[in-house]
């Protein structure tokens, strides 16, 4: 069971709503417009690669991007030397319209990037590398997606996976729209913060985000944990626990980095980033993990 200090609704909602008067809460335009959002997918994937995925080398790699989404990152891919890209997500929706906005956008570097939902994809795809970007925090069967991985990609290939631990202080992904407070899944019970969102959906100076407008305010009216999460699932696995599944995989785990804070704008960082280093601490201290994965030469596929 996940630690926290179970802090009611009573106590959750007016601490959320004077939190989003101070910081006056907008959605932003990335989680209003998909489009944008797609296009931020694309700038920033150059800046993150080099910040903790240099011992993936994708120069004339065929890749797979699991858990796209929209499949934004999968031109930065191509910029970083990847021969082909397949983006493989479970949401269908989201499947169709990234394909609809590369062929708008860049109808030129179309021909090298597929969409796929898993279903769609078979064994022995022969794939060189996959990524799972940002993604496997929301895998709910974890386990079940590494042998699928393992079975796409040919002996030998890799797997990279870079993501946050259940403790990470915007794990709940709750922080952005909805409850701007860091750590708030250790603040507050998981029925506090589910009924805090549902409030903050019905009140009149609310702004519903792009995917509230696609599917309703009612996203959230029958959930009752944040592993349902709308759209997003959350399988709430602490750093200890991931390790554990993947060394349980059908692959060999050849590198587990865990990152602290760094970065001039936050101030705090040369405190906080020493933290991730301790065992226990680097739990609610780190910023970012990040995982190589390779598929024994041997493995049949």
């Amino acid at each position: 069971m996940a630690f926290t200090l179970n802090l009611p609704y009573t106590v959750c909602y007016p601490v959320t709503r004077f939190a989003r008067r101070r910081l006056r809460t907008h959605p932003g335009t990335v989680q209003e417009d998909q489009a944008a959002y797609f296009e931020q997918q694309y700038r920033d994937t150059n800046e993150r690669y080099h910040a903790h995925m240099r011992d993936l080398d994708l120069a004339g790699q065929v890749v797979l991007d699991i858990g796209s989404g929209l499949g934004g990152r999968s031109l930065g891919w191509l910029d970083l030397g990847a021969a082909r890209v397949t983006n493989v997500d479970i949401n269908r929706q989201e499947l169709a319209a990234g394909a609809a906005i590369l062929n708008e956008r860049y109808p030129e570097r179309a021909s090298r990037i597929r969409y796929r939902h898993p279903d769609d994809m078979v064994d022995g795809e022969g794939a060189d590398a996959a990524i799972l970007f940002d993604a496997f925090e929301h895998l709910v069967e974890p386990d079940v997606v590494l042998r699928q991985v393992h079975r796409w990609l040919r002996p030998g290939g890799m797997l990279w996976v870079g993501s946050i631990g259940w403790y990470n202080y915007i794990a709940s992904h709750c922080t952005g729209s909805h409850i701007p407070i860091p750590w708030c899944q250790v603040l507050f019970s998981e029925t506090a913060i589910i009924r805090t969102i549902r409030s903050l959906l019905r009140s009149p100076d609310y702004t519903a985000n792009v995917w509230e407008r696609m599917e309703g305010l009612g996203r959230w009216d029958s959930v009752t944990t944040l592993r349902d999460r709308p759209g997003e699932p959350l399988n709430m696995l602490s750093l200890r626990r991931i390790r554990r599944v993947m060394r349980t995989s059908p692959f060999e785990l050849n590198q587990f980095r865990v990152y602290g804070f760094s970065g001039k704008a936050n101030p705090l960082a040369p405190v906080l980033s020493p933290l991730a280093r301790v065992p226990v601490l680097q739990e609610f201290f780190h910023s970012y993990y990040s995982a190589l994965l390779i598929k024994p030469p041997h493995a049949a596929s």
